[in-house]
């Protein structure tokens, strides 16, 4: 008697099904609602499936035919044939009124193994990292990724996505503790993949890189979550991850230094006519730097925030908002002295630093701006607006350090 092979479906990310000798895809079909039935029937596999509840599944009211289902299911029994000859008819049998998987043949589901680890886990009362990792491996992606809109679909995905996120934080500090960065820097990328917003999961793969000392793939992973705030949400990173990308440049900058590398280090590799344009991040240590000074001094230095707003309408477009802030920031370049410096705090916003100019000049300076951008790029449907206020040191008392020795 030929033995009958063991098959594994995946359901986590693309779904699939194979034996040691044979693989199927859902990608591999046309035909959506042919997957989509096998699907159902794959994760209801300990029961009979009453044809009415596939054909609700399927099917509008005013969609469904006579013979649909027989020919649906005709399509899915000559598509799991490519697994065996005669497989189809094997695997799906119609029992007790109903479409039922056959148990006699060994099937293994990647979402039912994936409970098995966190009962397991959950039972035991302790987290066991084997266990975990084990159990994240499975997840290769959100619980029937191309099916995510259908109404039996959705609780199970959310249901799972929300379990991996939970146990993949849980597991990542004990990863880092037992310094197992291979296994964390894996995880973190699988998982940072499916999550383009999510810090804590961003951060935690900056750490693996930086305990495999990959610094630079480290302070990529910043650069690219940065760009990805600023652009679609129009917000900055938090301090954590700022604090993260800091050490990882001062890990990768290690080799000692004579004054003349300094000097060369320190300069402008590219330097351009007019303002410093710089990052948000570095902006505000520029910030932090003039208001220490300014309590000093008492010299006068203002900000200056621009805004771009559509005038009738908002706009949408990303990327016409990327060129309209393209603009801006050249015009900025081009409108200011060497000694200033200006930032993008937003996608539609610059923050711009004028040390020894009172409110007056400072306002002129927008102005000038403005009416520079207008020049150049002449849209009716754009205003640019400003606002001008001075640098507000921190109280005194965080300053005592400054005062001369006569001082009170």
């Amino acid at each position: 008697m030929v033995a009958v092979p063991k098959i594994y479906v995946n359901m986590f990310g693309e779904f699939s099904l194979h034996t040691d000798n044979a693989e199927i895809r859902e990608t591999d079909s046309r035909s959506r609602k042919v997957w989509l039935l096998l699907a159902y029937l794959l994760f209801h596999h300990a029961r009979p499936v009453k044809p009415g509840e596939l054909m609700n599944m399927l099917w509008s009211e005013g969609e469904k035919a006579p013979g649909a289902l027989k020919t649906l299911l005709y399509r899915v029994r000559t598509e799991l044939d490519k697994l065996w000859e005669g497989a189809g008819k094997e695997l799906i049998l119609f029992r007790q009124n109903g479409y039922i998987w056959n148990s006699d043949i060994p099937l293994q589901l990647d979402y039912e193994e994936f409970d098995r680890h966190y009962d397991t886990l959950a039972a035991s009362g302790e987290s066991s990292t084997e266990e975990t990792v084990a159990l994240l491996d499975l997840y290769r992606g959100d619980f029937l990724t191309h099916f995510s809109t259908e109404l039996w679909v959705t609780p199970h995905a959310v249901y799972y996505h929300n379990l991996y996120i939970e146990s993949l934080l849980g597991i990542l500090p004990v990863l880092e503790e037992n310094r197992q960065f291979d296994d964390m820097l894996r995880l973190c990328r699988a998982a940072a993949a499916g999550e383009p917003f999510h810090e804590g999961i961003h951060c935690c793969l900056m750490k693996a890189y930086i305990g495999q000392k990959k610094y630079k793939e480290a302070m990529e992973v910043y650069t690219e979550l940065r760009d990805r705030f600023q652009s679609e949400l129009g917000v900055v990173p938090s301090e954590e991850i700022r604090s993260i990308y800091a050490e990882a440049a001062r890990c990768g900058s290690q080799h000692i230094l004579n004054a003349e590398s300094l000097r060369e280090n320190l300069n402008e590799k590219d330097s351009l006519a007019g303002a410093l344009i710089c990052d948000y991040d570095f902006f505000r240590v520029l910030y932090q730097s003039m208001a220490r000074s300014v309590l000093r001094s008492g010299i006068a230095v203002h900000l200056a925030l621009l805004t771009m707003k559509g005038r009738r309408v908002e706009i949408t477009n990303e990327k016409r908002w990327e060129k309209l802030s393209a603009h801006l920031e050249e015009t900025i370049r081009h409108s200011l002295r060497r000694g200033d410096s200006a930032a993008a705090c937003t996608t539609s916003q610059y923050v711009i630093m004028l040390p020894q100019a009172n409110y007056e000049n400072s306002c002129r300076v927008c102005e000038r701006i403005i009416s520079g951008y207008y020049k150049k790029v002449s849209r009716l449907d754009i205003d640019i607006n400003y606002e001008v206020f001075p640098i507000q040191p921190d109280s005194k008392e965080n300053y005592q350090w400054i005062r001369e020795p006569d001082q009170p």
